[in-house]
């Protein structure tokens, strides 16, 4: 597969190359016409969304009445990153055929709420809803159930709350020892908060020379010290924990000396790699079937004294899509039966990324559901042992959150600061990993907690 993109690339160059050379003699619609043809190939034989996706820009560029590239250059934006300038071709292909797409107007909604514009994507994402009420019997794949605009209208609300009543804290990208020019996310650290690893898709040290099929280098994990105050350069891991394909990361215990990994074996599974000594890992091995199933596994945190594991599965039983369960480990070091945190916690939409934090009774987590503002959104829960049962989940508001996706939130011990990858004006490339000072953070969440515990009683 690589090799045919690479072949394919070679030829969208030569192309490029020679339409550029003849532009001036060759008519904008047609040269559009070409480029449309060069990104239909793309996506007919990769997922290089973003490759393809800048054929349609270009072609639509050159021709701005070419309905194709403008709905897939938005389709593709969506797909991709800086989803918020999917608008400006959806509403050019509105303007020019309303009815190209039944979801037209809600795709406008959604480059709208990417982009903060929450009064426009209410306006739109009403729009859609009155059309879905004319077009009742509308069947086509290009119909949004109203369940979802009803869900977009409300995230684009609560987005408009939370932006209106920011957090104040910082936000700092951790620098380029660390970050690249290509995908790093993923972060977890020791206690001592002097130990790193993340997963990166860069192309510089990655143990497969070739890139998938979506033109990207294969996901290896990566790791950094910190000298002093400051990180030292990443490096790969190595071979006994990477492989020629994907491998990341998704928990660190306390002391930094068990690694869980999650790999693409059995529906989605997780391992573990054990550190000597001497720094070396061993090489990563299943968790017992208490944690895996036949379904997907994939995100983990333990906890401090290493006796309760948090994962994810999508496993039948659930509340709804992605569940969080955890498991305890008894005195021969086995993991027990897995146990569905409830519905204080799971909604029937997906939850992920759950972090114990170091006093063993807050849980961070990322949901698709309760009080978000679009995708994953970062949320804070405790263990109240009186009532056996968790708190209301708190949204951890704007800056951390946005629109887009918003997990893997890691803490510290100190309860100051936190991890996260987000994609950001500031980025090295795609997706950075920034760190997060939270000091005022907490406290105003456990105020709003406090309240809401109050109300309750």
């Amino acid at each position: 597969m690589a090799q045919k993109y690479l072949l394919l690339l070679l030829n969208i160059t030569c192309v490029c190359l020679f339409s550029l050379q003849h532009a001036k003699a060759q008519d904008n619609k047609a040269l559009a016409k070409d480029f449309v043809e060069i990104a239909d190939e793309i996506m007919n034989v990769t997922k290089a969304y973003i490759d393809a996706r800048d054929q349609y820009v270009r072609a639509a560029e050159l021709d701005p009445t070419n309905l194709r590239a403008n709905y897939m250059a938005g389709e593709l934006y969506l797909e991709t990153i800086n989803k918020d300038r999917a608008t400006q071709f959806y509403k050019q292909v509105y303007a020019l055929s309303p009815n190209y797409k039944h979801n037209l107007l809600y795709n406008i909604g959604r480059g709208f709420q990417y982009g903060y514009e929450f009064d426009s994507a209410i306006v739109y994402y009403e729009k859609y809803k009155e059309k879905l009420v004319k077009d009742s019997g509308y069947r086509g794949e290009d119909r949004v159930p109203m369940v979802e605009v009803d869900r977009r209208l409300y995230e684009s609300k609560n987005g408009k709350e939370f932006k209106a009543n920011p957090e104040h804290l910082s936000i700092v990208n951790i620098g380029k020892s660390i970050n690249s020019e290509w995908d790093d996310y993923a972060p977890v650290l020791n206690e001592e908060e002097d130990l790193i690893i993340f997963t990166s898709r860069r192309k510089n040290a990655n143990l497969n020379e070739n890139v998938d099929s979506d033109n990207f280098a294969f996901e290896d994990i990566f790791i950094a010290e910190k000298n002093g105050n400051d990180w030292e350069r990443a490096k790969n891991i190595g071979n006994k924990v990477n492989t020629l394909y994907h491998d990341s990361n998704i928990a660190l215990s306390k002391d930094g000396k068990e690694l869980y990994l999650y790999k693409d074996e059995n529906g989605g599974d997780i391992f573990v790699s054990r550190r000597n000594d001497v720094g070396e890992w061993s090489v990563p091995e299943s968790l017992s079937e208490n944690i895996n199933s036949s379904y997907a596994e994939q995100s983990v945190s333990i906890s401090p004294d290493n006796t309760v594991l948090f994962f994810s599965s999508n496993r039948p039983g659930g509340i709804g899509g992605t569940d969080i369960y955890l498991s305890k480990r008894d005195s021969r070091g086995k993991w027990g039966k897995a146990v569905n945190l409830g519905d204080k916690i799971n909604t029937p939409y997906d939850e992920e990324g759950p972090f114990i934090d170091f006093d063993g009774k807050t849980l961070y987590f990322s949901s698709r559901g309760h009080k978000g503002m679009g995708q994953y959104d970062i949320f804070k829960s405790e263990y109240d042992s009186a009532a056996s049962e968790w708190t209301e989940p708190v949204n951890l508001g704007y800056p951390i959150n946005t629109p887009d996706n918003d997990i893997y939130f890691v803490g510290t011990k100190d309860g100051k600061r936190g991890y996260y990858a987000s994609v950001r004006e500031d980025g090295m490339g795609y997706m950075d990993i920034y760190m997060v000072t939270v000091p005022e953070l907490n406290s105003n969440i456990d105020q709003l907690a406090s309240k809401k515990k109050n109300e309750k009683a």
